[in-house]
C-alpha cells in the first residue's frame, strides 16, 4: 500500500500531465483521506487556474485557484478518477 506522500506525489504528477501547456503556479496539497475500507486515497490539490490565467480550461475555480480531487487505488497508486471540486 502506498502512503499519503506517494499518493499526493502521483496526483501532482497527473495534474501536470492534464495541463502540459499551462503554468499551474504553485501546486498546493489541500486534503487527503483514506477511504473507510482502505481501498482508495482521495487527494485534493489546488493550483493557478488556467481560466484565470487566460487559457481555456474546464476547471472550477475560486479567485485564481482551481481544485481537483484525485481518487487513487491505495494498493498501487493508480489514478481511478479526477473530478472538479465543488467550492461553496
Amino acid at each position: 500500500m502506498i502512503d499519503v506522500n506517494e499518493a499526493s506525489a502521483r496526483a501532482v504528477e497527473h495534474l501536470k500531465k492534464l495541463y502540459p501547456d499551462y503554468d499551474l503556479g504553485k501546486i498546493l496539497f489541500e486534503e487527503a483521506e483514506l477511504s473507510d475500507d482502505d481501498r482508495f486515497w482521495i487527494i485534493t490539490l489546488s493550483y493557478k487556474s488556467p481560466v484565470a490565467a487566460g487559457g481555456v480550461g474546464k476547471s472550477v475555480f475560486v479567485g485564481d485557484r482551481s481544485y481537483k480531487v484525485f481518487k487513487l487505488l491505495a494498493e498501487t497508486g493508480e489514478i481511478r478518477s479526477v473530478k472538479n471540486r465543488e467550492v461553496k
